[in-house]
């Protein structure tokens, strides 16, 4: 899976995006090929908005000229519509407002995060069916965008769950990054277990 980080004018964005179709054009560079996933941060030049997204790649264009720039179409996972269609009224200038998000559980586990530049042992803070916020150990923590590898147990066999940064926030006592998971498959399923049994243990929702 690769990713990408880029700002765009607000036109940018809605040129690109079909939303009949839940697909986007990302006018940049990447060494994507058709067929593989990608996780994209979304910027508007003009606005504080940040939105990520992920999904699989439909089509690259390596050369362009300027009516039809260079780029790749990614078709969106379902779960990324939202992000896009917040970022298309957000370019489009309506007023927007923020969506009630899924339920969070306060439920510390230990995780094993593979990272870029480094492979920690780290707990998460909240748990969501989306994601997570992990409390990370002394060092520099991964950059949103950033792509990470959380195994869900300490045996060998324990299954992964592929997940993204979103946000980083420097608090006290110690940092903290928010991940959405994007796994599909095994991971996924796993992932999505843990939720549950938080939610039938009726840990404390936050």
């Amino acid at each position: 899976m690769n990713s990408i980080a880029l700002n765009l004018e607000p036109h940018q964005f809605l040129t690109g995006w079909r939303p009949e179709a839940g697909a986007l054009f990302l006018p940049a560079l990447s060494e994507s090929r058709v067929g593989e996933q990608v996780v994209a941060r979304i910027g508007l030049f003009g606005h504080p908005v940040r939105a990520t997204v992920f999904g699989k790649v439909a089509m690259v264009r390596r050369v362009g000229r300027p009516s039809l720039p260079p780029g790749v179409e990614v078709y969106l996972d379902r779960a990324s519509v939202p992000a896009a269609r917040y970022l298309a009224l957000v370019a489009s200038g309506e007023p927007v407002t923020f969506q009630v998000r899924a339920p969070r559980y306060a439920l510390e586990r230990p995780v094993l995060v593979t990272a870029r530049r480094s492979k920690v042992e780290a707990h998460t803070v909240t748990m969501s069916e989306g994601g997570c916020c992990i409390a990370w150990p002394d060092g520099d923590p991964p950059t949103p965008g950033e792509l990470l590898v959380l195994r869900l147990g300490k045996s060998f066999l324990a299954p992964s769950a592929d997940a993204v940064v979103c946000w980083t926030s420097d608090g006290a006592p110690e940092q903290i990054i928010g991940a959405r998971v994007v796994s599909e498959g095994r991971g996924g399923r796993a992932w999505k277990a843990l939720v549950a049994e938080a939610s039938r243990a009726r840990v404390r929702t936050v």
